[in-house]
């Protein structure tokens, strides 16, 4: 008996990490299972804090959204034609908005990057804004 039960706690050992591994690579495979996409999003680039709360935007916003993003409040893209709001995200995590986002809060830009959704709400990460 004590036999077979070792023989059992050895073979769950060597099992655990094929369970582990395997259930990582369902992770990864989830992600595109979301919906993630490429996109390319023409519009304003607003701090969510003034903009949801006050309609703030625009070029004599300026400066207060600049001053918001760099203070960690999030940036979001209006939309033109729609008026959909997403957030915008760091490519990678870890990292802060690029100064190429930030410097061009106020103005209408062409943001690139990929397009997520999730509980009815709608993100885009920065690969490149114009």
């Amino acid at each position: 008996m004590k036999r077979g039960l070792r023989g059992m706690v050895v073979m769950l050992l060597f099992m655990s990490p094929v369970a582990v591994w395997a259930q990582g690579e369902h992770e990864h495979d989830h992600a595109h299972e979301m919906g993630v996409q490429k996109t390319t999003i023409k519009g304003e680039l607003v701090d969510s804090l003034c903009y949801v709360a006050m309609a703030a935007k625009g070029t004599g916003h300026k400066q207060c959204a600049i001053d918001c993003a760099k203070a960690g409040i999030p940036i979001s893209i209006l939309e033109d034609g729609t008026g959909k709001l997403y957030t915008v995200l760091p490519k990678e995590d870890k990292t802060g908005y690029p100064a190429s986002v930030i410097n061009k809060m106020g103005e209408t830009v062409t943001l690139k990057g990929d397009l997520y959704e999730n509980g009815g709400n709608r993100y885009v990460t920065v690969e490149s804004v114009e």
